[in-house]
């Protein structure tokens, strides 16, 4: 596949993660529903082949630090459901903190800064 489907792919499933992240981060605290959750996993899961084919299919991307700070930004946007859902990180503390951490993770991309 060429590297546009890989980037149309990955801002699908950035899409696609900020949805479920709502759904999580906003659903009542005694809510059950196991959707969101199993959308962020299909995100993360996109978002992750399409980056990884992305960086493997174009030339002008190399593995530079930036790469390794916007998959710590992944890591922090996988991990946040649990942590508001096991109660470690208040609801709206952990919607603030996904909105830094992809507004991070488009700068990143945006700039490679390092």
């Amino acid at each position: 596949m060429s590297p546009e489907i890989y980037r149309v792919l990955h801002a699908v499933g950035a899409l696609l993660l900020f949805l479920s992240l709502g759904g999580v981060l906003l659903a009542p605290a005694n809510a059950k529903g196991k959707l969101p959750m199993v959308l962020h996993g299909i995100a993360l899961l996109i978002m992750v082949v399409a980056g990884v084919g992305t960086v493997h299919k174009d030339p002008s991307v190399d593995w530079g630090n930036w790469l390794y700070a916007k998959i710590g930004c992944w890591v922090f946007l996988a991990a946040l459901p649990v942590l508001v859902r096991k109660g470690m990180v208040p609801r709206m503390l952990g919607l603030l903190l996904a909105i830094a951490a992809g507004a991070a993770a488009v700068w990143l991309a945006q700039t490679k800064p390092f």
